[in-house]
C-alpha cells in the first residue's frame, strides 16, 4: 500500500503529477473491485431474475393442465428472456464504460445482441426440423436450445467481467449458473420426466441459485 502512495506522489520534471503513475494506481485499485461497486444493483438482479424465472417455470408446468396453444409458452418465455436480458444489459452498460481506463474492453451491446440473434436463428432452424415430433418432446428440444443460449450467456458474462477487473468471488456465480444450465439443457431432451416437469425444476433451481447468490454476496461476502 505504501508503494502505491509513494508512486502516486511522484511528479514529472515540470512539477506536475505523473499521469501514468496515477493511472496505474487506479488500475490497481480496481483490480479487486466488488461487482456492486462497478455495477450498482447487480446483486439485487440475482434475486429479481431468480424470482421471475422461477415463477415462469412453475407457471409453464401449471399450463400443461390446460390445452394452451404452443405459442403461449413461447411468448411467456420470450418475455422472461427479454426481461432478464434487458435488465442485465442495462445494469452492465449504465456504468460499464470507464473513461479513466484506456484499456480496450468488450462491448456488452455486441455480446448481448449476438446472443439474442443466435437464439433467434437457432430456434428458427429447429422449429421446422421438429415439425413432425411429438409436441411434448418438441417443446423440450425447443427450450433446451433456449436454455443452452442462456447458459452460454452467463459464462460469457463471467468471462467478460474479468476484463472489467471484477473480483473472482463475484464472477463465480455467473460461471456456476452457466455450467448447471448447460448441463440441464443437455439432459432435458433425453430424460422423459423432464419433458413434463423440467420447466418447473429449471425455474426452482434458477430461483435457488439466484436467491442464494444474492444472500451470499449481500450478507455473507459483502465488503
Amino acid at each position: 500500500m505504501t508503494d502505491n502512495v509513494d508512486r502516486t506522489d511522484d511528479r514529472a520534471p515540470d512539477g506536475q503529477p505523473d499521469v501514468d503513475a496515477l493511472r496505474e494506481d487506479i488500475r490497481q485499485i480496481k483490480s479487486a473491485m466488488a461487482i456492486e461497486d462497478r455495477y450498482p444493483g447487480q446483486r439485487r438482479l440475482w434475486l429479481v431474475h431468480g424470482t421471475v424465472v422461477g415463477l415462469a417455470g412453475v407457471l409453464t408446468n401449471v399450463m400443461f393442465v390446460y390445452p394452451w396453444p404452443q405459442y403461449v409458452y413461447i411468448l411467456v418465455w420470450a418475455a422472461v428472456f427479454a426481461l432478464v436480458g434487458y435488465t442485465q444489459w442495462q445494469t452492465s452498460v449504465r456504468t460499464g464504460i470507464d473513461v479513466d481506463d484506456p484499456t480496450p474492453k468488450p462491448s456488452w451491446k455486441i455480446v448481448f445482441g449476438t446472443l439474442v440473434a443466435g437464439l433467434f436463428v437457432l430456434t428458427s432452424i429447429v422449429d421446422p426440423v421438429l415439425a413432425d415430433v411429438e409436441s411434448v418432446l418438441r417443446g423440450a428440444f425447443f427450450f433446451s436450445v433456449a436454455f443452452t443460449v442462456l447458459g452460454m450467456g452467463y459464462l460469457l458474462a463471467g468471462t467478460i467481467l474479468r476484463a472489467y477487473r471484477i473480483r473472482a468471488i463475484d464472477r463465480y456465480p455467473f460461471y456456476t449458473n452457466g455450467v448447471w444450465i448447460l448441463l440441464f439443457a443437455w439432459l432435458m431432451p433425453f430424460v422423459e420426466w423432464l419433458h413434463y416437469a423440467g420447466y418447473a425444476v429449471f425455474g426452482i433451481l434458477f430461483f435457488l441459485h439466484g436467491a442464494g447468490t444474492y444472500y451470499l454476496l449481500s450478507y455473507r461476502l459483502a465488503d
